[in-house]
């Protein structure tokens, strides 16, 4: 379990630099999207970090569905939002990333529900680094998209 969710981890957070470092800053993006971009990222890290450090019972484990289907949903109300400038390369980035979404939530739920992190303090690190990650991503997004990036229309 640990090999296969570290490599989908890893190949998620390789295509989302990839869209977010080459794809975005090659086209102008509209403002619709940079707002779509911030909430997305703000409904897919709750349930990271309940999966880290809640303890896992029936409330929990509701507020981590309730989050993660909202956070399911939000992705795909991008398709509405993009222009049609996007090439077919950044549209296969997109749907790989669209089918890792709710995967990569489904394995921190069954390690979450599984107790995995008491066997296995290492991936428990794995799981807090990839919620470092995703702060320091929002942040960056809300910051070059609205002050330093301000060519969105």
């Amino acid at each position: 379990m640990t090999t296969t969710l570290l490599f989908l981890i890893s190949l998620q957070v390789v295509l989302f630099h990839i869209d977010e470092y080459y794809f975005h800053r090659k086209r102008t993006l509209c403002r619709k999207e940079v707002v779509s971009m911030f909430i997305d990222g703000a409904l897919y890290l709750p349930p990271l970090v309940i999966a880290c450090f809640a303890p896992f019972n029936d409330f929990w484990s509701w507020v981590f569905i309730v989050f993660s289907v909202l956070s399911c949903l939000s992705i795909t109300k991008n398709e509405w939002f993009y222009n049609y400038d996007l090439n077919r390369p950044e549209r296969i980035v997109h749907s790989f990333l669209y089918i890792l979404h709710p995967i990569l939530l489904y394995g921190f739920y069954y390690s979450w529900q599984q107790n995995y992190f008491a066997h296995n303090l290492n991936f428990w690190i794995i799981q807090i680094v990839y919620v470092g990650f995703g702060v320091r991503t929002l942040a960056h997004q809300l910051i070059y998209w609205n002050y330093l990036r301000t060519d969105c229309v």
